[in-house]
């Protein structure tokens, strides 16, 4: 929870003793792909999901189907954004690279699950029509 004090002033300032974030979330609602090297396998696996919050660290999506990820594997992840696209034939994309932490039991029948990951490196703006890399 955001306390806000008034100063003598009448500046605002923010009280973050009680907040667990180092980043602010925007809930967003996009389509991710996500590809991942299993590492008990070796197989690769790509899947779809939406997107439903972003911050500086991480984000959190939903599945569109189960999957067989687990806490600590390393996903690509690309996001298609509403942005405008540096030319006229693509759609921007945001790619990363980052790591599952957390993993939430499906909140309907179909399976899905909600996949929290931390991003290992600075999500990298694209614009180009197939951004995520063949496994």
């Amino acid at each position: 929870m955001f306390l806000f004090h008034c100063t003598h002033k009448g500046a605002f300032l923010l009280d973050l003793a009680g907040e667990r974030r180092r980043f602010q979330r925007l809930l967003v609602t996009l389509p991710v792909e996500y590809i991942a090297v299993l590492p008990e396998s070796g197989e690769c696996y790509r899947g779809q999901g939406v997107l439903k919050d972003f911050s500086l660290s991480g984000i959190y999506f939903h599945t569109l189907e189960p999957v067989p990820l687990q806490p600590g594997h390393i996903i690509l992840l690309t996001i298609t954004t509403p942005f405008a696209p540096l030319n006229h034939l693509d759609s921007c994309h945001i790619q990363v690279h980052a790591t599952v932490v957390r993993l939430e039991n499906p909140p309907t029948e179909n399976g899905c699950q909600g996949v929290a990951v931390a991003f290992l490196e600075y999500p990298t703006f694209l614009n180009n029509q197939n951004p995520t890399n063949n496994c």
